[in-house]
């Protein structure tokens, strides 16, 4: 019998919305394709930098971004926690840290860094998932490709996210429950888990479900409420664990 023959990577990318189990049956028949992670990071690196520039170039969001400083320099003052020169003498610094080109440095850094240690991270937890939550190991590399085709569906959400955030002027303008938020504050844990409800996170993790189900020969039943269950637990770390509370969004 002739092998079947091997889409192509652009084939591979879109047909992870619509069919992503066959996507998925062809990446467990198949040698592991460095491309089919590789690619899908760069895209959203590409992504998370276009969107650095454009957001922090404008001037009601960094309006807002100072806002928010002296909100937090505030907070600490009335708490005791900080002296008003103190807090006067951080704003001063602070100042010279949020500037359009300082704060696009940091935008396209964070997106570069956080696109790939997010990929490897989601690739560890379905590995994981496999081999003690399912008893099966299709190996981490196979997860790897799994976390990377599944990713393009945030690629598409960062769009959509930037498209929001463009229109409307505002910073944290994701599609999730937040967008139910006039004054969306990230020290505040009730409105990161808001935020947590992204339409295009639980599409992915939909995704990630498909991939695991299709890599370890279980049903798909099965395996869903494991990828929900890692989701969950990430989400919850993010918010609950001091100063890691924007990664929820």
């Amino acid at each position: 019998m002739p092998p079947s023959p091997v889409s192509s990577l652009p084939s591979r990318l879109m047909n992870v919305f619509a069919a992503p189990s066959e996507v998925f049956d062809e990446v467990k028949r198949r040698p592991p394709l460095v491309s089919n992670w590789l690619v899908p990071a760069l895209l959203f690196v590409l992504i998370g930098s276009v969107s650095a520039f454009v957001i922090f170039s404008r001037p009601g969001i960094q309006q807002q971004l100072r806002e928010q400083q002296t909100k937090k320099m505030d907070e600490l003052v009335k708490a005791g926690k900080m002296s008003q020169a103190d807090a006067d003498r951080a704003q001063e610094v602070m100042e010279k840290f949020t500037g359009p080109a300082m704060m696009t440095a940091f935008g396209v850094a964070f997106a570069g860094i956080g696109g790939f240690v997010r990929l490897f991270w989601w690739a560890l937890l379905l590995w994981l998932a496999a081999r003690w939550g399912l008893k099966r190991n299709p190996g981490y590399m196979k997860m790897l490709e799994v976390a990377g085709l599944a990713s393009m569906v945030v690629v598409l959400g960062a769009v959509v996210t930037l498209v929001l955030t463009a229109v409307s002027g505002r910073l944290f303008m994701t599609p999730s429950l937040a967008l139910l938020v006039s004054d969306f504050d990230v020290s505040r844990k009730t409105h990161l888990l808001l935020a947590a409800a992204n339409a295009f996170y639980i599409w992915q993790v939909i995704v990630f479900a498909v991939g695991l189900a299709k890599l370890t020969d279980v049903p798909f039943g099965r395996a869903l409420p494991l990828a929900l269950a890692c989701y969950v637990v990430q989400e919850l770390l993010f918010i609950f664990c001091p100063g890691m509370g924007q990664m929820a969004i």
